[in-house]
């Protein structure tokens, strides 16, 4: 039931995004595609190294440099190990268990343009994957040249926290 609750979540954030970029006219060079690496932490866990790739769309400039963008991707925090301890009559014992998330995420994306090349980042959306729920990130980016543009995010799950470095492409 909660895979068809997440299928049905994903096509309407989805249709929701065609039906704008629909409305102003959908125009392919606005399309980018990203990739990166994160270091993670699951919630009483050590740190993990995973990745993410993604796509998006631009919307562009809402307000004097201010732009807004949808995007959605795939996260994998890597395997981690996570200790869990139990106090019984004065006695404690511990379990050591991996602990991973990884799944299917969508967000808006908010940018402001504070240099020619130096943008500042915010995002909130939902998880989809192993850590359902609410997410949310602030971050900067570079952008290299009119194609290119690197990234640096601190994102914030229910249960992992992560800070990225990732490439964006856009054709």
């Amino acid at each position: 039931m909660l895979n068809i609750m997440r299928l049905v979540t994903v096509a309407i954030l989805a249709m929701g995004v065609s039906s704008v970029a629909s409305a102003q006219g959908f125009d392919p060079k606005k399309v980018f595609f990203g990739a990166g690496i994160g270091f993670n932490e699951v919630s009483g866990s050590d740190k993990g190294t995973g990745y993410q790739f993604f796509g998006g769309y631009g919307f562009g400039e809402i307000a004097k440099n201010v732009y807004l963008d949808a995007e959605v991707g795939y996260m994998d925090t890597g395997k981690m190990e996570k200790e869990t301890c139990v106090t019984f009559f004065g006695t404690s014992s511990c379990v050591k268990a991996d602990a991973k998330a990884k799944g299917l995420w969508a967000n808006g994306v908010g940018r402001l343009m504070v240099a020619p090349n130096i943008e500042l980042i915010g995002r909130a959306g939902l998880d989809f994957g192993d850590d359902d729920g609410f997410m949310f990130g602030i971050g900067a980016g570079y952008h290299v040249n009119r194609n290119m543009k690197l990234r640096f995010e601190i994102v914030e799950r229910e249960n992992v926290s992560s800070m990225q470095f990732n490439f964006v492409y856009t054709p």
